[in-house]
């Protein structure tokens, strides 16, 4: 006859038994197994091999990830955004991401500013008009608004007598009567 263990170790009390070696179960979880070991040796030695290998796993500790390291699994793994205007986005890459090219840039940029600024300062005018000029000056104005409102008026008059009365006016009202004429005659013959 052979011999039949006491206590066998499923695989869901194999967890049990690891989660409580390394602080993770519940409380039912570390009952339940508190309770098997001591009914069991071999549940008892697996727990004590867990724990054992738990400490030692706890005292390695972490170890920091050069930054290096993170930046080139990032730009391995995370997918680049779709650019659209490549001409643009390669040239201000090559200004921003190298100093030397960015700084050149910015001097020539300040120095375009500053050359066009001197070159197109503002034009200072001096005159010097006699109160005799101005009143001349006042005169022709006043000559050459009066004549402008003289031929608007004119312009205004012939617009609104000949042109909208006599060729506009006079052959509307011409055809609508040839057209009432034509429709009253019709009404007429279909009576």
């Amino acid at each position: 006859m052979k011999n039949k263990k006491q206590y066998e170790v499923s695989e869901a009390m194999l967890n049990k038994i690891i989660s409580v070696a390394y602080a993770d179960a519940s409380l039912k979880d570390k009952i339940q197994v508190m309770r098997a070991a001591s009914r069991s040796r071999e549940v008892r030695d697996l727990l004590n091999s867990y724990k054992s290998t738990a400490g030692e796993v706890k005292q390695l500790g972490e170890e920091e990830i050069p930054h290096e390291l993170i930046k080139e699994i990032e730009i391995k793994t995370i997918p680049v955004k779709v650019i659209k205007n490549k001409f643009a986005f390669d040239f201000l890459s090559i200004i921003f991401s190298r100093p030397l090219v960015s700084a050149v840039t910015s001097i020539i940029l300040i120095a375009t500013v500053v050359v066009s600024l001197i070159i197109n300062k503002p034009v200072q005018y001096n005159y010097n008009y006699s109160n005799a000029d101005i009143t001349v000056a006042e005169k022709q104005a006043k000559y050459a608004l009066d004549l402008v409102g003289k031929y608007f008026n004119e312009t205004h008059s012939t617009l609104k007598k000949e042109i909208l009365g006599e060729a506009v006016a006079k052959p509307f009202v011409h055809s609508v009567g040839i057209v009432n004429n034509m429709l009253k005659g019709d009404k007429n013959e279909t009576n």
